[in-house]
C-alpha cells in the first residue's frame, strides 16, 4: 500500500511559514515607524529645549517660559508613550519572529519525515521488485527443466 502523501502537508506547512514571514516583515515595518516617530519626537523636544534655553538667556517673559515648559512636558509626556508603544511592538516582534522559527521548524521536520518515508518506500518497492524477478527466474528455470 502506497505510504500517505506528504506533498499536501508540505505546501500547507509552506504557507504556514510564508504567512509568519509576512507577520514578522509588517512588525518590523510598524517597529521602525515607531522608532522613526520616537526620533522626530526627541529631536523636537531637544529642538524646544534649546529654542526655551537660548531665549532664557536672551531674556523671556515669565509668560512664554511658562508656555515652553508646558510644551517641554507634553512633549515629554508624548515621547513616554511613544517608548512604551516602541516596547510593545518590539515584544510582539519578538513573539512573531519566535512564531517564525517554529513554523520553519515544523517544516523542516516534516521534510525530514517526507525523505525518510520516499527512502523507506523505494526501498520497499526494490524488495518487491527483487521479490519478483526471483520469482520470474524460478519460474522459468522450472520451466526449463520440464523440457
Amino acid at each position: 500500500m502506497k505510504p500517505f502523501a506528504f506533498h499536501t502537508v508540505l505546501n500547507y506547512r509552506k504557507r504556514l511559514e510564508d504567512t509568519a514571514r509576512q507577520r514578522l516583515a509588517e512588525a518590523k515595518k510598524a517597529v521602525d515607524a515607531v522608532a522613526k516617530k520616537l526620533r522626530e519626537e526627541q529631536d523636537a523636544l531637544a529642538a524646544l529645549i534649546h529654542k526655551k534655553d537660548l531665549l532664557q538667556n536672551e531674556g523671556i517673559n515669565i509668560m512664554e517660559l511658562v508656555l515652553y515648559e508646558e510644551q517641554i512636558t507634553r512633549a515629554q509626556a508624548n515621547i513616554k508613550a511613544i517608548e512604551k508603544n516602541l516596547l510593545d511592538k518590539t515584544e510582539i516582534m519578538h513573539q512573531e519572529q519566535q512564531h517564525l522559527l517554529r513554523r520553519v521548524k515544523d517544516r523542516r521536520i516534516m521534510e525530514r519525515l517526507k525523505e525518510r518515508q520516499d527512502i523507506a518506500w523505494k526501498g520497499y518497492l526494490d524488495k518487491k521488485e527483487l521479490a519478483m524477478l526471483d520469482e520470474i527466474a524460478i519460474t522459468r528455470h522450472d520451466s526449463d527443466k520440464k523440457y
